[in-house]
């Protein structure tokens, strides 16, 4: 393999580890004074919410729980749906491919073949879940859940396989063919659903729903790709259409029209905030940019500079990072959005610090995990302490939910950070595939599984994995976002190392288009980097750490 090639892989290594932490760091506790604000808005149309058998009666779960009208189907979930009481008659029998009397086939692509692949695990075997890690993972919660849950006399089966792609690969819009081979692999395998998680990518996604296969999946795609792969597409990651409404909503009622008090150039912070753009040039990400920048547009809001990347070829960018750093400096730009893969910003923040530029940055894609390489850099920490996102404060993992049934699964408790990013990982779409599946009924079809995915209860609103809620038309579960800012000084709830990301507005909840909750409040600068009292780490209140 080209050394070039070498090189944008082991800079692209971030990208596997962003979704698997992404997936265990999305995790945080905000402040809601009054809950009830941020419930969803109740489904319109003609669209009639499904209630299950049994849903809303009393009585003793499948579990052997407790079950009175009200109480989720496990007392360990703030996210699974209302309980139902123990229930028993004919499911119907193969009501849909993969479906049975007795069980409901789930195929799991361990994508991870080929030569990309090969020099990521090769280079980083202690960041990324071995085969037989995954596996333990995924196998502990399913257990849990085929107990607990109601499947209406129906046990979930995983169908393990090892795919002909590579994640690495198909993310950089590469193995189209084996993608699809892939996908005709989960469709011999009988599966009426998969949920390959942290080994799921855009293209056998794709393809899983040219093959009547229903996806857990669909890493940050935008909102208009999971309508044209409707009913089939569903992820517990906001769309990157949803995420950028925030962006939007960040820029206009908190940056625009304001000094930029946060950049790390004083001289900044006299003048108001003049916008720069950066974002690869990605097929499945363009729509979102343009999206911001459409937005942004509608709103009067210039945008000062722009750079788009070629995703594909990392050889480039740390070259023409300094020329984009020059431009952005000289065009006075004092608030950079970078709307990035997790290796970008450092090659942007190195070329910006080697000019003595410091502006304000609004990174997209960083968390505690995935960031902890990159802070370790004294340049990147000098601009990073200037950064502010829409990305979480997450919370030690003996808050989280998933800790929490993995402890209630196995009787020991979650340790290592492998172990926790891991379980982090492939918890919340087992969940949402579990939960979607109680929601169908008896009569489970990919047109009932939509129906009750689409009836499930709004999760508690600041729980571990933030808002869920879910409205017809909606194909991801996010309700709500927060704001933080980077303290090199914080230690990681997650990674126990230096630095971290802390809430911004004292840890509130701002709702997405089309929820019910706070909205920014407009012409108010944000509350970061120990303004306002929010220079210390959120605390979560108890009502949001599961039990």
């Amino acid at each position: 393999m080209a050394e070039s090639m070498k090189s944008a892989v082991l800079r692209y290594k971030g990208i596997l580890l962003a979704v698997i932490v992404f997936a265990a760091v999305i995790t945080f506790v905000p402040s809601l004074h009054d809950k009830s604000v941020n419930q969803p808005l109740q489904p319109t149309g003609k669209f009639t919410p499904y209630k299950p058998p049994g849903e809303g009666l009393s009585g003793t779960t499948v579990g052997g729980y407790t079950c009175t009208p009200g109480r989720r189907q496990v007392p360990w979930s703030l996210y699974a749906p209302y309980c139902v009481p123990k229930w028993t008659g004919n499911n119907g029998g193969p009501t849909a491919p993969g479906v049975t009397a007795t069980t409901v086939n789930v195929s799991v692509n361990y994508a991870s073949s080929g030569g990309l692949c090969s020099i990521l695990a090769s280079t980083e075997s202690k960041s990324i879940a071995s085969e037989a890690l995954f596996k333990k993972m995924i196998n502990t919660y399913v257990a849990l859940f085929n107990k607990d849950f109601e499947l209406w006399g129906r046990k979930v089966v995983i169908k393990y396989f090892n795919g002909q792609g590579c994640y690495v690969s198909e993310l950089l819009g590469q193995d189209q063919a084996q993608a699809e081979a892939d996908a005709q692999t989960a469709a011999s395998l009988n599966a009426f659903a998969d949920t390959s998680m942290l080994y799921s990518a855009p293209p056998y996604d794709t393809a899983l729903a040219q093959k009547h296969i229903i996806a857990i999946g669909g890493e940050f795609m935008p909102h208009s790709w999971f309508q044209q792969n409707a009913p089939y597409e569903y992820s517990t990651i906001a769309s990157c259409s949803k995420f950028m409404t925030s962006v939007v909503q960040i820029v206009k009622n908190s940056i625009n029209g304001l000094p930029a008090i946060y950049a790390g150039n004083k001289s900044y912070h006299h003048e108001l905030a003049k916008i720069g753009l950066i974002y690869p040039s990605a097929a499945f990400l363009a729509p979102c940019a343009q999206q911001v920048k459409s937005e942004l547009k509608a709103d009067h809001i210039p945008i000062t500079a722009t750079f788009v990347y070629d995703i594909s070829n990392f050889g480039n960018i740390s070259s023409e990072a300094t020329a984009v750093m020059s431009d952005f400096h000289q065009k006075g730009v004092t608030t950079v959005i970078c709307g990035c893969d997790p290796e970008t910003p450092s090659f942007m923040a190195n070329a910006a610090a080697q000019q003595g530029y410091y502006p304000e940055w609004i990174p997209m894609t960083l968390g505690d995990g995935v960031t902890r390489g990159i802070m370790n850099s004294t340049t990147d920490r000098a601009e990073w302490a200037n950064a502010i996102t829409n990305f979480v404060q997450s919370t030690p993992p003996q808050d989280q939910e998933y800790t929490l049934a993995y402890k209630i699964a196995t009787g020991h408790q979650l340790h290592g950070l492998i172990n926790v990013v891991t379980a982090g990982g492939v918890y919340s779409d087992i969940l949402l595939l579990f939960s979607a599946l109680q929601q169908a009924g008896p009569d489970l079809t990919v047109q009932s599984f939509q129906r009750g995915m689409w009836s499930l209860p709004p999760s508690v609103q600041d729980a571990s994995m933030g808002g869920w809620a879910f409205l017809p038309g909606h194909y991801t579960t996010p309700s709500n976002f927060m704001i933080s800012y980077w303290d090199n000084n914080a230690r990681g709830a997650v990674t126990n190392g230096q630095g971290a990301f802390i809430a911004c507005n004292h840890g509130e909840l701002y709702a997405y288009p089309g929820y019910k909750g706070a909205s920014l409040p407009p012409g108010k600068q944000l509350s970061c980097f120990g303004a306002g009292g929010s220079s210390k780490p959120w605390v979560p209140p108890p009502s949001a750490i599961p039990k």
